[in-house]
């Protein structure tokens, strides 16, 4: 027989056996050993290793082992693998102390039981509700015959069910065990899981599974070989501080795919996604340079109504007409992009198209057939061309990217609104402050029409002192004065996007900044009221001003500005600079797998000159960009601003390009 085919072969049935094989997990008590577990179970020490390798030196009491059930345990009472329920005998019972906000349902679905199990063995629950730190008796089935049904319980184990960004890290913690043990237990588990997946997992009453804590802290899977030492110079955290945060490490050690609770602002040169901290992922090491892409370009660029026989009278339209001259700039920037990508060899077949100025254009368009055939399509510009398009590319999921809108987007499935929503800015930015407030004096001033979002500060930020300006129209300085603090900064948070009140509002803080006061100001959403002449940058740069955006502007000696310059003539705008940073990762994210929401999910945020995206799944459908900047004035320039305490929980990887 010809050797591949017998490594085929062998191959395929060692699949089909792992794909069979059952586990159990087992609660190591104190004074088991590895060989006595063994023998319980009537399997080899060596089955036990081969699945739980971080137990060579011996088993240790408190922790949980896998545990392969061989074809004569499996023929033992007790020992299938089958559901649990009301049917089958109570084996015992588990004390759960009912939480605020809990309710039976929630117990129920949490013990993978039914409500009316609960009531059962809870008589009392028939005829009332349920109190909060009430004691309630969950019933521990044993095991019945198998109903062909999806199981919910075997032997230890108990179906989860993958809740939105639940990665199997996650999972594991929960569940106090490692992300290897997972993925023994559940050997077709997927590299990416989704919403609705169902996993093996051991059996942990609600009350004692290991919550996850990604707002105050970040987590670390342990590579194998790792130590504390190379902890150490990976991620800046001590051996104290992991001991402290992770009790187990101190009387088991550290165990390759294990995952432990990290300090916020110990992270090394990693980025974190969702509280896990990873290795940063490059885009440009991972292309597919065998596959060729198809790309679509669509912009109101207006041909039917430009005179290509008079110059000025085209030049005169341009500087007239604000949406033909962005789509202009917007193309400019995307063929940078383009001749950047073919210069790294990629294969890319790129097609232009004229959306026009009106839906009857974009409609022909759209129903001409001619978008059919390419894996993504950007623009048009305008929401209800946009919309239009968007929907007759909705039945082939044609990945369609909206370059400059946030608001009136019909979120399809296929949908990519590459503009975070302003509500993250606002909520980005009221982490920063939750986060680096500590040992600030926080002066909150806000108008009648941003008082919930006053409220929020006030929230998040105890002790807060608020000034209410007079008929939303200005304050004074001897306002501001006496809730100034010589001992620490002082941060004054504005919101209003009134003009007059802004004007106001920056001259008398900017004069109540002395050599005895340090005055930093910031808002958690820049209106249009900034761009006002009325605004002085002075004053914003002399205060530090701080807020949240989508971009940061980009140095003009840079390679990207330097190269435009040579080709166009002149410096880019931030319209060709978000052509060149969209239409590069269009195009870098289908050369890496065509499947964009795959790589939505696998390679997260990239980053280039003035832009980064990170796409995250809606509720209602589409993608989201979650990506963006907390930027600060600094002597007339705009800088990143430094987070003390990370920000960035969202993040799977980075990319610099």
């Amino acid at each position: 027989m010809n050797f591949n085919k017998v490594i085929f072969i062998l191959a395929f049935l060692f699949c089909v056996t792992l794909q069979a094989q059952k586990f159990e997990t087992h609660a190591v008590k104190q004074g088991e050993t590895l060989e006595s577990i063994a023998k319980k179970y009537q399997v080899t020490p060596y089955a036990i290793l081969k699945l739980n390798p971080e137990v060579k030196n011996g088993v240790k009491a408190n922790t949980i082992v896998v545990i392969p059930v061989s074809e004569k345990s499996q023929t033992q009472p007790g020992g299938n693998s089958n559901i649990a329920g009301p049917e089958g005998n109570v084996e015992r019972f588990i004390e759960h102390k009912a939480k605020r906000k809990e309710t039976l349902y929630s117990i129920a679905k949490e013990y993978n039981i039914s409500v009316d199990d609960i009531k059962r063995y809870n008589k009392e629950l028939y005829s009332r509700q349920l109190k909060r730190n009430e004691i309630v008796q969950i019933p521990v089935f044993s095991a019945v015959a198998n109903t062909g049904s999806v199981p919910q319980v075997r032997e230890g184990l108990v179906a989860h069910r993958v809740a939105p960004k639940e990665g199997p890290w996650r999972i594991a913690y929960e569940h106090g065990i490692t992300v290897d043990s997972l993925k023994t237990i559940n050997p077709s588990m997927k590299e990416v899981l989704k919403e609705g997946d169902t996993l093996w997992v051991p059996f942990v009453a609600g009350n004692n599974k290991k919550p996850v804590e990604v707002d105050a802290y970040n987590y670390y899977t342990v590579l194998p070989k790792e130590g504390f030492y190379r902890l150490k110079v990976k991620l800046g955290v001590t051996q104290a501080e992991v001991e402290a945060l992770n009790p187990e490490v101190k009387t088991d050690g550290l165990k390759a795919g294990m995952v432990i609770k990290l300090p916020k602002n110990k992270m090394g040169e990693l980025t974190v996604n969702n509280g896990q901290l990873i290795e940063k992922f490059s885009l440009l090491d991972s292309l597919n340079y065998d596959q060729k892409s198809t790309l679509a370009i669509v912009l109101p660029f207006k041909l039917d109504e430009l005179n290509f026989e008079n110059i000025d009278s085209n030049k005169e339209k341009i500087k007239r007409d604000k949406l033909l001259s962005v789509s202009l700039d917007f193309y400019t920037g995307a063929l940078m992009a383009i001749d950047s990508v073919k210069k790294l060899g990629l294969s890319l077949d790129v097609k232009v198209f004229d959306s026009g100025a009106n839906d009857a254009k974009v409609g022909q368009l759209a129903s001409s057939g001619k978008l059919t055939n390419v894996n993504a399509i950007i623009g048009p510009i305008l929401p209800s061309t946009f919309n239009r398009v968007s929907s007759a590319v909705r039945s082939s999921n044609t990945p369609i990217f909206a370059p400059f809108s946030n608001k009136g987007l019909q979120m399809y499935s296929n949908v990519y609104q590459t503009l975070p929503p302003d509500d993250l800015l606002r909520e980005k930015m009221l982490k920063y402050i939750k986060n680096n407030a500590t040992n600030k004096n926080v002066i909150i001033i806000a108008d009648k029409n941003n008082a919930a979002i006053k409220s929020k500060l006030q929230a998040l930020v105890p002790g807060a002192k608020v000034i209410n300006p007079i008929e939303d129209k200005f304050i004074r300085l001897d306002e501001i004065n006496p809730f100034l603090s010589s001992e620490k900064e002082n941060w004054v948070v504005v919101e209003t996007n009134s003009i007059p009140l802004l004007t106001n509002i920056t001259g008398v803080v900017n004069s109540a900044q002395t050599p005895e006061y340090k005055i930093t100001l910031l808002t958690t959403l820049k209106g249009d009221a900034y761009d006002s002449d009325n605004i002085s940058n002075m004053h914003l740069s002399n205060l530090h001003f701080h807020f949240p955006t989508i971009d940061k502007l980009s140095d003009v000696n840079a390679n990207f500005s330097k190269q435009f310059d040579a080709k166009y003539g002149t410096t880019p705008n931030r319209y060709a600079t978000r052509g060149f940073d969209l239409t590069m990762d269009v195009i870098l994210r289908l050369a890496y797998n065509k499947n964009l929401d795959y790589v939505s999910a696998k390679v997260s945020e990239t980053e280039y000159v003035e832009n980064k995206f990170d796409y995250k799944k809606g509720l209602s459908g589409g993608y989201y960009n979650t990506a963006l900047y907390i930027v600060k004035y600094d002597n007339l320039e705009i800088k990143e601003a430094k987070n003390d305490a990370n920000l960035n929980s969202n993040i799977l990887g980075s990319t610099s390009n």
